[in-house]
């Protein structure tokens, strides 16, 4: 999962054009990550429940194995859209801090899990993060003038916000309509 990940962050640095393709790759081969197993049972009420409530992932990479239970919603042009199970494909999804890393070229991703009536769904998740001493700042090539667009901070001073702030920044004024 780490050497995909990499090559993933390596894709990122040619999808923006960096002289350095390697750039991200480079970045994160020092860093951490997290595998997590999911399990969400059955509920007799999925409409008044959630399995995961909406969120962003504040990680910079997020690698997502569903098993063939769907439950994985993402909001997108205003409502919740579900993202169906591939077998054996897995769900890319760039996470906040990934954001300020592309110099806000690329978005994260606000999801959310809803839970089933009749069945066991799992999911397999891995994060990737930088280490937490380590600058997050993007390429000075991303950079137009001679100011970014996001603060210099590390992981470790996100990982304290995200614990006390961050949470509550991120839902949008719409309601959560299960559409």
């Amino acid at each position: 999962m780490n050497r995909l990940s990499l090559d993933l962050m390596e894709l990122m640095g040619t999808s923006l054009g960096l002289k350095d393709e390697k750039y991200y790759r480079k970045f994160f081969e020092d860093g951490c990550a997290i595998f997590r197993c999911n399990y969400y049972p059955p509920c007799k009420q999925p409409d008044r429940a959630l399995g995961t409530g909406p969120h962003r992932d504040p990680t910079a990479l997020t690698i997502l194995h569903q098993d063939g239970v769907s439950g994985l919603e993402v909001f997108t042009q205003g409502i919740w859209r579900t993202v169906r199970p591939y077998p054996g494909s897995f769900v890319i999804n760039l996470g906040d801090l990934f954001v300020p890393m592309s110099e806000g070229k690329y978005n994260s991703c606000l999801h959310r899990a809803v839970l089933n009536k009749d069945t066991v769904r799992k999911s397999l998740v891995f994060f990737i993060f930088s280490r937490k001493d380590k600058l997050i700042v993007p390429p000075e090539e991303l950079v137009s003038g001679d100011s970014r667009n996001y603060p210099e901070f590390t992981w470790s001073d996100y990982q304290k916000f995200v614990v006390s702030k961050y949470r509550l920044l991120l839902l949008p004024k719409r309601r959560w309509s299960r559409s």
